[in-house]
């Protein structure tokens, strides 16, 4: 799947909480999440182990995972975008908290 705006406009419209910055209420601005940034972080995503339930490790231990691997920035907000996406597809995501939990194998 190439992801696409209107797929991040779908996305938000059913989680409205969602912005850069993670999921649920926070102390910054609203803002939305950045298309290329969604992109990167959907195909490092589909490049990974899934778990059958979503594991203890958060968006933001896995964004910085994903950075480290590629080279290549992504917010917080943009990483639970990607994993949302990927959730039609099976991924476990818990969106109840500013990092929520995803099921991706962690290394060790």
């Amino acid at each position: 799947m190439a992801v696409t705006q209107a797929d991040i406009d779908a996305l938000t419209a059913v989680h409205p909480q969602l912005s850069e910055h993670g999921y649920g209420p926070s102390a910054f601005a609203s803002t939305p999440v950045p298309l290329d940034e969604v992109q990167a972080a959907y195909a490092w995503i589909a490049e990974q182990t899934w778990l059958k339930a979503a594991g203890k490790s958060s968006s933001y231990h896995f964004k910085h995972v994903m950075e480290d691997a590629t080279g290549t920035y992504v917010t917080n907000g943009a990483f639970i975008a990607a994993a949302l996406l990927h959730a039609q597809a099976g991924l476990e995501v818990k969106p109840d908290d500013l990092n929520p939990a995803i099921g991706i194998k962690t290394q060790g």
